[in-house]
């Protein structure tokens, strides 16, 4: 679906737009799934992991678990590539609207 490809395209340039605002740190999932609703970009749990998923594939975020048992959090952050990609360094990527 056209229109549903657009949207990805978009919410996947909100996520790093995001993840810019805080580089080098990086966002636990929950609360950048929170910014993008404040930006009124809602979003579901299911599109917004499809869509990290995919940024991760493409190299221009990363993601990683941090805490302990007790309290475990997956941390997404941009890349150099991705952070480049922000700032109109690098070629527009396919699938991604920045």
């Amino acid at each position: 679906n056209r229109k549903v490809n657009i949207d990805n395209k978009k919410e996947r340039g909100w996520v790093l737009r995001v993840l810019d605002r805080v580089y080098p740190d990086g966002l636990d999932v929950d609360t950048l799934k929170r910014q993008l609703i404040d930006l009124r970009f809602l979003t579901s749990d299911v599109d917004i992991r499809g869509n990290v998923a995919y940024l991760i594939d493409k190299g221009l975020i990363r993601e990683e678990t941090v805490g302990n048992n007790d309290f475990k959090r997956e941390v997404v952050s941009l890349t150099a590539n991705g952070k480049d990609l922000v700032d109109g360094n690098i070629e527009p990527v396919v699938g991604v609207d920045v």
